[in-house]
């Protein structure tokens, strides 16, 4: 073990949340890479390669925690990036980009609730995250002023351009709030009573919304989230379909009719 605060947790909850991360970072650069190429322009392009790399980059710093809670994984091929085979990344990420747009709402949604969640841990009683979380919410402002910058680009743009943004927003959106967990995820809620991350599941998917919601509504993209203005913050407006959470890879199954087919034209 890293340090004896890690020894005072449930070492396979941290093993999971950190396998969460590397996994999604990985994930993510695979998909990046490709729009390399296939950006929609030149600079796109550039900055679509150099995203690819920092987040490649993220996961390989993130990976080696891994081998700190290697008691805590059943199987011990799952602790090496080169020997695992659990991906615990969001089920958007299992095939390719169908368009540029996936790319900017992953840049947007995803990555943003992935640094949400890096800038609780600023000051980790958990010494290598709380390094790597510095540094990774230091890289991730470029990636967020490129987010921003393409919503804006791709929102104002109106017609068939805006509507392919705001339905990769909408296939994204569930699965990006529910990464945090329910309210009382007994993951996320011990590793704040622990001090590894300085908020609760809740106050998480507040803090997140409160990124992204006020650029969606000023662009007029109705998300189902609502301003209480009682508690000053943002919440979800519908509940989240936590019925196809998996609480150990924090994704979501894939809805009934998106497997069989079911009230589709």
């Amino acid at each position: 073990m890293t340090g004896t605060a890690a020894a005072r947790i449930d070492n396979a909850a941290l093993f999971a949340v950190l396998a969460s991360l590397a996994d999604n970072k990985q994930a993510m650069g695979r998909r990046y890479a490709y729009w390399a190429n296939g950006a929609p322009a030149l600079e796109a392009a550039v900055a679509a390669a150099a995203m690819t790399q920092d987040e490649i980059g993220h996961a390989r710093t993130l990976y080696p925690l891994l081998e700190d809670f290697a008691q805590a994984a059943a199987d011990p091929r799952q602790v090496a990036p080169e020997t695992r085979t659990l991906r615990y990344h969001l089920a958007f990420l299992d095939g390719e980009f169908a368009s540029w747009s996936d790319f900017v709402a992953t840049n947007f949604l995803l990555d943003g609730a992935l640094t949400t969640f890096f800038e609780a841990a600023q000051h980790s009683a958990y010494e290598p995250l709380r390094q790597r979380a510095r540094k990774i919410v230091q890289e991730e402002q470029v990636h967020r002023a490129h987010a921003e910058g393409w919503v804006r680009r791709l929102a104002k743009a109106g017609g068939a351009v805006r509507q392919a943004l705001v339905s990769s927003l909408q296939r994204l959106w569930e699965e990006t709030l529910c990464w945090f967990g329910p309210d009382d995820d007994p993951v996320m809620s011990q590793l704040y009573r622990e001090g590894f991350i300085d908020a609760p599941p809740a106050e998480l998917r507040s803090r997140y919304l409160q990124r992204v919601m006020p650029l969606l509504e000023g662009l007029a993209i109705e998300m189902p989230a609502r301003f209480d203005p009682e508690g000053k913050r943002w919440l979800p407006r519908e509940a989240l379909p936590w019925e196809r959470w998996e609480a150990e890879s924090r994704r979501l199954r894939p809805a009934l009719h998106e497997t069989t087919g079911e009230g589709q034209p």
